[in-house]
């Protein structure tokens, strides 16, 4: 009976390994997956140049303060946070609209108004609460267009929406101040501007105010970037392993914030981290049964049929985009696609579904 048992074990330990494990090299073109399509729309972006802002001390306008913490009447409204996406319209009762808000330290912010009317347009305005007054700074667009600068310096702000013709069309007005001052290039916003990724002169990227990543090209430079994932099946003595790990991670672009999921992990609150060449990735399997008779397998083959570890290389960025899921929550990276990610390539787990936050 413990001999029928052993063999038993052996047999079922043996269909979930060739279940999960099957072969240990597949082309990447037998997946199904294709992770370009994740991020296809920040592949091309490109950097912009941000402006510095003029406070025209001479040129300020008398202003009424308004009630707090939260709406308040005649128009001027009290913002409680460093984000803005908010509808309303103009009339020839109230043709302008005033949002008021505070930054504590130096900040990047990018803001617009878009309506269907033409004519109107929103200017940034310094305030001073001391004498009620706002002093323009000759930051400001028309509708439909983006005015953006790396040098909100710790003060109270407003943006003054009005119109150079007609009123009585609805408007939407839109702002992010949420990252640490002193970007040098704006890389990529959504749609309504809540997420936005800047740019810094050390290499440095930031979405909203997070610290996301670096792209120097330099070892050690992203730490908090390694992932690693292991299978482990073991009955008696024999076992079945699988390894993953990434490290070194050498960065090319980020995306905006997403809400991820897939078979293996999810969240939220994330954000897309595309690899570049030098990024090191390394893959193992192995496969002992005792026997009789005793068998051992090891592999280090990865998906493509090449040996790990290696690092990335031309060879790899001529395919698909390889992929890093960074958790915004737990500041930690939660998944790997990749046509490199084993289940991705072998169908063993579905594509990710990947939705863009606003």
């Amino acid at each position: 009976m413990k001999g029928r048992k052993t063999v038993l074990n052996l047999v079922l330990l043996a269909m979930v390994f060739l279940f999960s494990v099957s072969t240990s090299t597949v082309s990447a073109e037998n997946s199904n997956m294709n992770t370009s399509q994740l991020v296809s729309q920040f592949a091309n972006d490109q950097s912009i140049f941000v402006e510095n802002i003029t406070v025209e001390t001479e040129n300020g306008i008398a202003i009424n303060v308004p009630s707090t913490p939260t709406f308040s009447v005649m128009s001027n409204y009290n913002l409680t946070n460093d984000l803005l996406n908010y509808n309303d319209s103009l009339t020839t009762t109230d043709p302008s609209d005033f949002y008021f808000f505070s930054v504590p330290d130096p900040r990047n912010i990018i803001f617009r108004v878009q309506s269907s009317n033409p004519d109107y347009r929103v200017e940034l305005y310094e305030i001073d609460w001391s004498t009620s007054t706002a002093y323009p700074t000759g930051l400001g667009n028309s509708s439909g267009n983006d005015s953006f600068s790396n040098g909100l310096y710790a003060a109270d702000w407003g943006l003054l929406v009005t119109s150079t013709g007609t009123v009585g069309a609805t408007y939407t007005i839109q702002m992010n101040a949420a990252s640490p001052g002193g970007a040098t290039s704006l890389l990529s916003s959504s749609s309504a501007l809540q997420s936005v990724v800047w740019g810094y002169s050390n290499n440095d990227l930031y979405l909203n105010e997070d610290y996301i990543t670096n792209t120097t090209d330099a070892a050690n430079t992203n730490p908090h970037l390694d992932w690693e994932r292991h299978f482990y099946l073991s009955s008696g003595g024999d076992y079945q392993a699988r390894d993953h790990e990434v490290s070194d991670a050498r960065v090319s672009y980020i995306t905006t914030r997403v809400n991820y999921s897939s078979d293996y992990a999810s969240s939220n609150n994330a954000v897309l981290i595309i690899l570049k060449s030098g990024t090191l990735f390394s893959y193992s399997e192995s496969q002992f049964q005792s026997g009789p008779p005793t068998n051992y397998y090891q592999s280090f083959l990865d998906t493509t049929g090449r040996t790990t570890p290696r690092r990335l290389d031309a060879i790899d960025m001529a395919g698909d985009p390889d992929i890093l899921v960074y958790d915004l929550n737990t500041n930690q990276v939660i998944d790997f696609i990749s046509n490199l990610n084993y289940y991705y390539a072998m169908g063993i787990e579905s594509s990710p579904s990947v939705t863009y936050y606003n």
